[in-house]
Parts: structure tokens; C-alpha cells; sequence
């Protein structure tokens, strides 16, 4: 807690890097660190989640019964500690991945 209210800067940096990744895939901007990518069938999102995986990427796939059927989706939460490169390198690979 004492980080939240010393650095503000670290508290803000999930958020804007959460932002930094939905404009490089022209999403709707971030409004938390956590962005949903829309996929959705499940067996698609499971199969980006993988391939996101065997490039070093940790992004949950999200499907039914979470969520309503058809509306399977990626899950990318964002941290402090991540950087810029990462996050580029990470919207390039989803946007490979979904076309």
C-alpha cells in the first residue's frame, strides 16, 4: 500500500499500458489494466491463448461458461513491471493471430 501512495506514477503505468496496447489494435481504450480481446468461439481462443503462449506470452483464453457462447476472448492483464517493447510485441502477435 505504501508503493500505491508514494509512486504514483507505478500505480498509473498498468492502465496506460493497457491503453498503449488497445490503440496499437484500434480497440476501444482501455479503462482498466485488464483489456478483453473478443474472440469469439471458444476452440479460437483457446487456440490464440496457446500460440500467444509459445511465443512467451501468458494471455488466459476466456470462454463459455464464463462467458455467453460465441463471446470467447482473450484476457490481457497489464503490470508495472511490463514495458513498452513487450507490450508492441504483444499487440503484434495478436494481431497476427486474429486478422
Amino acid at each position: 500500500l505504501a508503493i500505491l501512495e508514494d509512486e504514483p506514477a507505478r500505480r498509473a503505468r498498468p492502465l496506460n499500458l493497457a491503453r498503449r496496447f488497445t490503440a496499437r489494435l484500434r480497440l476501444p481504450e482501455a479503462v482498466s489494466a485488464v483489456v478483453p480481446v473478443l474472440i469469439g468461439e471458444a476452440q479460437r481462443a483457446l487456440d490464440i491463448s496457446a500460440a500467444l503462449e509459445a511465443q512467451g506470452y501468458l494471455v488466459v483464453a476466456i470462454r463459455p461458461p464464463t462467458v455467453p457462447a460465441g463471446t470467447a476472448r482473450l484476457r490481457v492483464a497489464f503490470s508495472a513491471a511490463h514495458d513498452e517493447a513487450q507490450v508492441d510485441g504483444l499487440a503484434d502477435a495478436v494481431a497476427a493471430l486474429i486478422g
